[in-house]
């Protein structure tokens, strides 16, 4: 089933908030250099890499020595603007030591639906990867206030995925995939390794899971991976706490959960 991996030419990372930041006032900077060596090392061997990344508050929280995040919407729009940079300032800075340039792309819900937009956006992105530039994705938190109440980037990065019809999304978070039943409520719950087809029963281990009400838990990766599946591109989810967990997945080697996509 994982034997399509080795083809794989154009890949969607999505990175969770939880692997860039605490949520508070620090930034893992340990964690952005492992991920961007990865992601530079497969596209120096000829592969095209778009990162969708969350963390912009998080980061906003620590440039402004701030410790809890805020409820007001204007206060973490104004967050997110701060902290966009510092996050991309941190990419470049990593993605510097391998001699690669960024692109920063900032996308609302609205930007995928307009057609003329969303051709747009599919041509700035087209043109970055035939340059070898690698572009990093994030909600425009800093305008947008219904992503901040309700969106997510696992549903940005099926909708990127979907955009340029790539081979395969990878979502990086902090477990190590979908279980059978709620890993934190069951001491024998067992990783699913393969889903042939997202189901009836696999959802309703994700609502036990997340119990029914999430923002940007496992039942909206799942929700994201089910629309991607569906038009025949595959993803995974798994946790980046192994060395070269990428490369890994690319050679086929079985990590996290991997969702096999349809005919």
């Amino acid at each position: 089933m994982r034997s399509v991996l080795s083809n794989v030419k154009t890949i969607v990372i999505k990175v969770s908030t939880q692997l860039i930041t605490d949520g508070k006032a620090r930034i893992y900077e340990d964690k952005i250099s492992k991920l961007v060596k990865e992601v530079s090392e497969i596209v120096l061997e000829g592969r095209s890499v778009v990162i969708v990344s969350s963390g912009a508050i998080g980061c906003g929280l620590a440039r402004l020595g701030l410790i809890n995040r805020p409820k007001d919407f204007k206060m973490l729009q104004a967050l997110a603007s701060v902290g966009q940079i510092a996050l991309m300032s941190t990419y470049q800075n990593e993605f510097n030591k391998y001699g690669l340039n960024i692109g920063q792309i900032l996308l609302t819900a609205d930007d995928t639906k307009d057609a003329k937009r969303r051709s747009n956006v599919r041509n700035t992105l087209e043109v970055l990867l035939e340059k070898n530039i690698v572009p990093i994705i994030n909600e425009n938190d800093s305008v947008a206030i219904e992503e901040l109440r309700h969106g997510d980037n696992d549903t940005l990065s099926a909708l990127v995925a979907t955009l340029l019809y790539v081979d395969l999304l990878i979502i990086l978070t902090d477990v190590n995939g979908l279980y059978d039943k709620n890993p934190k409520k069951h001491l024998g719950a067992k990783l699913i390794t393969n889903v042939n087809s997202i189901t009836e029963d696999i959802e309703k281990v994700v609502d036990d899971i997340d119990g029914g009400i999430t923002f940007g838990g496992m039942k909206s990766k799942i929700n994201a991976i089910k629309k991607l599946t569906n038009i025949g591109i595959p993803a995974i989810i798994t946790s980046f706490d192994e060395e070269s967990i990428i490369k890994k997945i690319l050679t086929g080697e079985e990590k996290g959960t991997f969702f096999n996509a349809q005919k």
